[in-house]
């Protein structure tokens, strides 16, 4: 079982106290609907956050939203706050190489901050929608076209807020940095689900419970689109990394390489505070660097000895035929130029074009640094591996010769905190 650190649990505990706060508050100030209304729209709740969406970054999205909004509408804030959090608490989740996640094997800490925080989000949203309505109208109305939009708004700042704090304790990052990765595309997907949201709660006004049956379907199609989104990017990145085993199964002694230098490329992209599709690109690029290998003859690749004048120039094209391989796949085409600059140096001596300086992509830099830093630390056909200090006096060496020396620097920074970390492990 993972442990959580002192801070992660004092937040979680903060968190805890003050949705029974903001709870108490609800329960005194508004009023609960007939209980077959209530069971109505948990059974919906229960059935929408049991079809959760976990993404990269490990959490999870659902159509929940929808039936939270629908509730707060229709039934108030109180009724929204109990429907969703027993919609969050008795969901059961069926997630890739994970089986089915529900209360019973999900960890207690995770449970209660989930619950937490939908008591905090529903509860605040709710309470904004009628103030809002009151303050405007002087009366509580249905429905309220600004209203609704103010409630999505803040629904998503306060959860994509609660969501990076935690985050930003358990990895130690930038808060602002978290909080960017969790609200980028969000709103407009809040926005879609909300939509449909508001739509059953008119239905269901107008019509009845009957009528909200008729847009759950359209609330599941947008689900199933999403997931079908999401498992096209996963089937996209798991063809990465078969096409990363082709490459290194021509070339046992860079086994394991790609994904190092994937590593440490992503590594240093983030101390630069790149775009996180940047990032993505870098990464990419990084696992696929050697792709352009396939090209080349296996006796040249796994010569012990020294290469001739042809070889090394057979060698040499290897960055080129990479991005020919990859440079007509429309979302590789970034990937590709990458590709076929990593070899370039910063003093114009590289290949396979001779740029210079500040010519050549940024990305490419990062990850040329990468890629001569883990051949050096690795054995090779015609050498042995090299220290990680000897590599890094390298490097140095080569700063404004072979290597951009903006990134030198932050290069070795990250080495050795690399170095610090594994001499901390072996003491204890």
């Amino acid at each position: 079982m993972l442990k959580i650190s002192k801070k992660v649990s004092m937040y979680i505990i903060c968190m805890f106290i003050s949705s029974l706060i903001l709870l108490f508050y609800i329960v005194n100030k508004y009023s609960l609907p007939n209980l077959d209304i209530l069971l109505f729209w948990t059974i919906l709740s229960v059935i929408a956050e049991s079809l959760i969406v976990v993404l990269p970054s490990g959490a999870g999205l659902s159509v929940g939203f929808a039936i939270s909004l629908a509730t707060i509408v229709a039934e108030g804030p109180l009724a929204a706050v109990l429907v969703t959090s027993i919609g969050i608490t008795l969901r059961i989740a069926k997630v890739k190489n994970r089986g089915f996640i529900h209360i019973f094997n999900t960890p207690i800490y995770k449970t209660i901050f989930n619950i937490s925080q939908s008591i905090i989000v529903t509860g605040i949203s709710g309470i904004l929608y009628f103030y809002v309505n009151e303050q405007l109208y002087k009366e509580i109305v249905d429905f309220s076209l600004f209203t609704i939009i103010v409630v999505i708004l803040v629904h998503t700042l306060l959860n994509t807020i609660l969501l990076s704090i935690l985050f930003t304790l358990i990895k130690e990052e930038k808060f602002i940095k978290n909080w960017l990765n969790n609200v980028k595309g969000v709103y407009l997907s809040a926005f879609a689900v909300g939509t449909l949201g508001v739509i059953i709660a008119l239905a269901y006004i107008s019509y009845g419970s009957g009528a909200v049956l008729l847009f759950f379907g359209p609330l599941l199609l947008a689900r199933y689109s999403f997931k079908l989104y999401m498992d096209t990017k996963h089937m996209y990145i798991e063809t990465i990394h078969a096409l990363t085993k082709t490459i290194e199964a021509k070339d046992s002694y860079t086994s394991g390489h790609a994904c190092r230098v994937a590593e440490y490329s992503v590594k240093l992209a983030k101390a630069l505070n790149l775009s996180d599709r940047k990032i993505e690109n870098i990464k990419t690029a990084a696992l696929l660097h050697d792709i352009g290998k396939i090209g080349i003859d296996d006796e040249i690749l796994k010569k012990p000895g020294k290469l001739t004048d042809v070889e090394y120039n057979m060698i040499k094209q290897h960055p080129v035929i990479g991005s020919d391989i990859l440079k007509d796949v429309d979302f590789l085409d970034e990937v590709a130029k990458i590709i076929k600059y990593h070899h370039e140096r910063y003093d114009g001596r590289g290949y396979p074009e001779g740029l210079k300086a500040d010519k050549i992509p940024l990305e490419a830099a990062i990850l040329s640094i990468a890629d001569v830093y883990d051949a050096m630390t690795t054995d090779r056909p015609y050498r042995g591996a090299l220290t990680k200090e000897k590599a890094i006096k390298e490097i140095k060496e080569n700063s404004g010769t072979q290597f951009h020396p903006k990134l030198t620097d932050a290069f070795i920074k990250i080495i050795r905190q690399e170095i610090s970390k594994e001499l901390l492990e072996n003491v204890g």
